[in-house]
């Protein structure tokens, strides 16, 4: 499941409340999700989940997702100087003890991290490619410029392996793990959405927004 957490917010500035008493923002939780339908194929479905945050939980969360893109910007920077690598394996030799000492993170986050690098400099790698080839063909004159410098991080995205840093709990609530620990967090979401996560659909990656 690829999830994403948005921070809402209403027209005027206002948070939503936290639905503990509290003002607290909620957040959404966006996903995709797999089941079997009625045809009996698989099918594969975006949730999106209000996550109902304490002010604490909410820090914690935004602290999480500060150290964890600030570790995307080390490894980018890194994979850059090393020839713009997109091997994850050479990003997780040379830099876990170091990201996960100065930056505090778990280690499932601490590899999501290296994942996630070389998933973008692979991918830039391929448009690289594409465009040399374009222009030798007389496709195109304008230069592929994305690698010109090391790709910079600055959306405060989190990216969750189920079962290992997050998962869902009986009585609607969701488990986070942050830099302070797991915390738990309840979440309202489409009626249909829900029933599925709770009959057992699949679900994979999660993003944090």
């Amino acid at each position: 499941m690829t999830v994403s957490l948005h921070k809402r917010v209403r027209r005027g500035g206002n948070p939503w409340p936290s639905g503990r008493g509290g003002a607290a923002p909620s957040l959404v939780l966006i996903g995709s999700l797999s089941y079997d339908s009625i045809s009996a194929m698989e099918t594969t479905l975006t949730a999106k989940l209000k996550l109902l945050t304490t002010p604490a939980q909410f820090a914690a969360l935004r602290q999480t997702q500060a150290a964890y893109r600030d570790a995307l910007n080390l490894t980018s920077q890194y994979a850059f100087a090393q020839g713009k690598t997109s091997s994850t394996k050479c990003l997780h030799r040379a830099l876990y003890r170091q990201v996960r000492t100065r930056f505090g993170l778990p280690s499932q986050l601490a590899c999501s991290v290296f994942r996630q690098v070389g998933t973008t400099y692979k991918a830039l790698c391929t448009k690289a490619k594409n465009n040399a080839k374009a222009r030798r063909w007389g496709h195109t004159k304008k230069r592929f410029k994305g690698l010109d410098q090391a790709p910079h991080y600055g959306s405060p995205t989190l990216t969750y392996v189920y079962g290992h840093d997050y998962s869902l709990r009986v009585g609607q609530e969701v488990s986070l793990l942050t830099l302070a620990g797991r915390i738990h967090i309840p979440y309202h979401g489409y009626r249909t959405h829900v029933a599925l996560l709770q009959q057992g659909a699949t679900i994979g990656e999660a993003k944090l927004w």
